[in-house]
């Protein structure tokens, strides 16, 4: 036989209101609670209480930006090195270094001296992101390695070849290449951030170099080539022309061989933008030109709204980026009159094919001289304003010196002072501008534009399979994916 209790079953039945009640009462001395605590948040904000933790700022927390140099990071931090460095700043910020990386990367201009990153396909034509890694092997000049896996595009890898070992470039207009230096310490430490905490005493320069990788002097050559026009026995333009792709020496650097006769002629063929930020990492933020930015003494993090900008930031180095928009030499006999017909163009009164109008570009071939300098401390910045920008700034205890300008650390001799910089690091990064976006006609776009003409010249296309190869490229990834389209600097 089988028994019931029946005595506990009541029991039990009992107990559940009890615990119902006790329930109830819980949660409504919870909701009393989060209700007298959203009365006072809410009274807080209502009449302005509210501080602003800048350190713990939550527009900054955004994910970091990913980039191709997140594998390299990772791997030198696991380099250890014994042997003896050349050691130029023994004492400072600079002490112990043993490595450098320096990542190339493919973005266009978010305005007001912003970069966006472009969205990475893999499959592309050309290559978004280029790297070498520069050794401090205890020798006069550092040994600068390209990373050929990295400049090597897929429709070349496909075909077995290898990547050359220089920095490949697509100069423009719309184009912007990102530079950022990762410095690593014999013990494999990243010292990025120990460099901005000393930035009162840094800066690095960019300029044309006048030696190469090795310190030997070097000639800048012009990758154009030279061509010839075809012309009628009354001189008129036909097509028919010939196209020599040799490499010639650049008329426009022939009489400059020193270091500053060639840094005087670097804004010619690009120019640099320092974006140094508060931390290594701070990255995120593509929508205000300077929340991220280092700011000069007095200027602290949360004067970004009052600062003019570029004049209060505070100019290292260590993150940039250049653009390559190079000045047409209208003097330039070798190549004034494109030879190549193009076929979307004709000739109203006969019906031919057009000829390309527009200016060509010299595409030059040469060595990036990175020069990293130190000054004793409130040595920086040098370089008064001007009356304008003391007559209209906005913030009263702004600072009356700017830093000096990317590729002339001497410039505030020209206003009567020392500047003081003494060279502590120098490399020299081969860089190849192997075609210009601004060599093609937008109205119509051909094949036998330059642009496609030398983009298909340096990766073996034709220049009609190149022009469809750069078709439909993608420059804003969905919300970062695989292309870290979040990349800003």
């Amino acid at each position: 036989m089988h028994y019931i209790n029946l005595s506990d079953s009541a029991h039990k039945a009992q107990q559940q209101p009890a615990k119902r009640c006790l329930r109830t009462q819980i949660m409504a001395v919870l909701v009393a609670i989060t209700a007298l605590t959203t009365l006072v948040a809410c009274d807080d904000f209502v009449f302005g209480n509210v501080n602003i933790n800048y350190n713990d700022n939550p527009l900054e927390a955004k994910p970091i930006p990913h980039s191709g140099a997140d594998k390299y990071v990772d791997s030198l931090k696991k380099i250890h090195i014994a042997e003896p460095l050349t050691n130029n700043d023994p004492n400072g910020a600079f002490a112990n270094w043993a490595t450098c990386l320096a990542m190339f990367k493919e973005g266009h201009s978010h305005g007001d001296g912003m970069m966006h990153g472009n969205f990475v396909y893999h499959n592309a034509p050309w290559r978004q992101e280029q790297f070498a890694i520069i050794h401090n092997n205890n020798a006069t000049w550092p040994d600068v390695q390209v990373q050929k896996q990295s400049t090597v595009t897929y429709l070349e890898q496909y075909a077995g070849k290898e990547g050359p070992n220089y920095i490949r470039i697509i100069g423009g207009r719309l184009k912007r290449w990102g530079l950022c230096l990762y410095f690593f310490d014999k013990d494999g430490k990243l010292m990025n951030d120990d460099i901005l905490n000393h930035s009162d005493e840094y800066q690095i320069f960019f300029t044309v170099s006048d030696v190469d990788d090795k310190g030997n002097p070097y000639e800048i050559t012009d990758c154009r080539g030279t061509w010839h026009p075809k012309r009628n026995r009354f001189g008129e333009w036909k097509k028919g022309g010939t196209i020599d792709n040799t490499p010639v020496a650049s008329p426009f650097f022939a009489d400059k061989t020193t270091w500053k006769q060639r840094a005087d002629a670097t804004p010619k063929i690009f120019e640099y933008t320092y974006r140094d930020t508060w931390i290594h990492d701070a990255m995120g933020d593509g929508a205000r030109e300077l929340f991220n930015q280092r700011l000069l003494a007095p200027l602290t993090r949360k004067d970004a709204d009052w600062a003019v900008a570029p004049y209060d930031q505070d100019r290292v180095g260590l993150k940039g980026h250049f653009n390559f928009d190079l000045d047409a030499d209208e003097n330039d006999d070798l190549h004034s009159e494109w030879p190549l017909e193009i076929t979307k163009r004709t000739d109203p009164a006969t019906g031919e094919a057009g000829k390309y109008t527009r200016p060509s570009y010299l595409l030059p071939q040469f060595y990036l001289s990175v020069r990293v300098m130190k000054c004793p401390k409130g040595k920086k910045a040098l370089i008064p304003r001007n009356e304008y920008l003391r007559r209209h700034s906005t913030y009263e205890f702004i600072s009356e010196l700017i830093c000096a300008d990317w590729y002339n650390p001497d410039e505030p001799k020209d206003y009567g002072a020392d500047s003081q910089w003494q060279e502590v690091i120098r490399f020299n990064i081969p860089i190849k501008v192997y075609c210009s976006s601004f060599d093609t006609d937008p109205t119509a776009i051909d094949p036998n534009d330059p642009f496609y003409y030398y983009l298909g010249l340096e990766i073996g296309l034709t220049p009609a399979e190149a022009l469809e190869a750069s078709q439909n490229l993608q420059t804003h990834g969905v919300g970062g994916g695989s292309g870290f389209g979040n990349w800003f600097l």
